[in-house]
């Protein structure tokens, strides 16, 4: 279903857009790191909470209804930011609504999961994926550093992300096949109060995951988010203070960095015949081993050709793993209980984006950034030990 991808590029592009720009906005009105970092933090807390919740109400009652109203959220929230982008306070609110969307890509993930039955359906969609997402978030870098030089720049890159959430509104309101799932005739709530009782018993759905089944991955997903996160919540302020990188310049870095993802990709899916023979774990470890050098090399880098080498063997490698472990979960989960498991798991990285914004500007105020970036290290090296250990287990 090529409506997919588009779907997917359009997510992609809601989050690639504001990455330049977002901080020196912030910056524009007045405000401080610090107030950046609890506008991601506070943003982040939302999709902590609303993943779980949105991912079990899509088993009971159908994804697609559920992933337009979360769009739905977006565009408010980015319209809210259009009109009041001279207010801060206004800003962090319109941040805040645009934050309900965030359950989007859990939703999409889990869609591919009900159209694509097979394990080999699945692995070839989230492979043909790869560079799409890849040319997407590269092209919304790019794209919103270039409008962000113009006169009124900031409000025609929150213009720019308002078309597209009224692509992906309508594309997912007339294309989508309708889902929704048959209740129970005494069954009258609204979706409000579904939500209201799912909040209630998070913890509890939680439990009921099998977690002897998936307990390893969910670790091993975890520590790479953290570890992923620490290098993304830091990157521009690196380029910008030990390099001068910014505006346009910083474009280009991420436009480098975006093509060299694209290339990882489109050579794993011509080495796939080779890739499909390795071992899950084993491919987890060797992407693993890759990043903990490059985190030690970019805090370490004394030019800007040393940190770039280092970066694009990041994002080479980051586009590698993410892809390998959203195969292991897609394949590994059950049909009664996908849904939940799904949105848990994707519920790893806004549990990061909370916990680390909050911590790293303290971190680096006493250590400094690069020893911060450095720390990377040590959440990655915890999960190549236990995809070693389970390798082992499994061999």
């Amino acid at each position: 279903m090529k409506v997919l991808y588009v779907l997917f590029a359009l997510d992609i592009l809601n989050i690639s857009i504001p990455i330049p720009i977002f901080g020196v906005f912030i910056r524009s009105l007045g405000g401080t790191p610090s107030t950046l970092g609890i506008i991601n933090s506070c943003c982040a807390l939302v999709g902590l909470l609303l993943n779980p919740i949105v991912g079990s109400l899509s088993d009971q009652i159908g994804r697609r209804g559920l992933f337009i109203k979360c769009l739905t959220a977006n565009l408010v929230g980015n319209v809210l930011l259009t009109f009041f982008s001279n207010s801060l306070p206004l800003v962090f609110v319109s941040r805040l609504i645009a934050a309900f969307g965030s359950p989007c890509n859990i939703l999409l993930r889990t869609i591919v999961t009900d159209i694509y039955k097979t394990t080999e359906e699945k692995k070839a969609f989230f492979d043909k994926a790869a560079p799409v997402l890849s040319i997407s978030f590269l092209g919304g870098t790019l794209l919103s550093g270039f409008l962000s030089e113009l006169n009124n720049g900031f409000l025609k890159v929150f213009m720019l992300l308002v078309v597209a959430n009224s692509l992906s509104v309508y594309i997912a309101s007339t294309i989508l096949p309708i889902d929704d799932k048959p209740q129970k005739p005494t069954e009258n709530t609204s979706i409000t109060t579904k939500a209201l009782k799912e909040l209630k018993s998070a913890a509890v759905n939680i439990k009921t995951i099998s977690w002897p089944r998936y307990w390893d991955i969910f670790l091993i997903k975890g520590c790479y988010d953290f570890s992923m996160t620490i290098i993304l919540s830091n990157l521009g302020l690196i380029l910008l203070n030990e390099f001068g990188i910014q505006g346009r310049k910083m474009g280009y870095v991420f436009l480098f960095t975006g093509v060299s993802g694209v290339a990882s990709n489109i050579l794993k899916m011509k080495l796939k015949k080779v890739f499909d023979k390795i071992p899950d774990y084993n491919k987890v470890i060797y992407a693993g081993t890759v990043l903990f050098i490059t985190y030690i090399g970019l805090s370490s880098a004394g030019s800007i050709y040393t940190f770039m080498f280092f970066l694009v063997a990041l994002c080479m490698t980051r586009s590698f793993i993410e892809t390998t472990l959203t195969e292991i979960i897609t394949t590994k989960t059950q049909e009664t209980d996908k849904g939940k498991v799904i949105a848990a798991f994707e519920n790893l990285s806004p549990l990061a984006f909370f916990v680390v914004p909050a911590t790293s500007g303290f971190v680096a105020e006493i250590f400094g950034q690069r020893i911060l970036v450095a720390s990377a290290a040590i959440p990655i090296s915890v999960a190549i030990l236990l995809a070693n250990s389970r390798k082992n287990k499994t061999d």
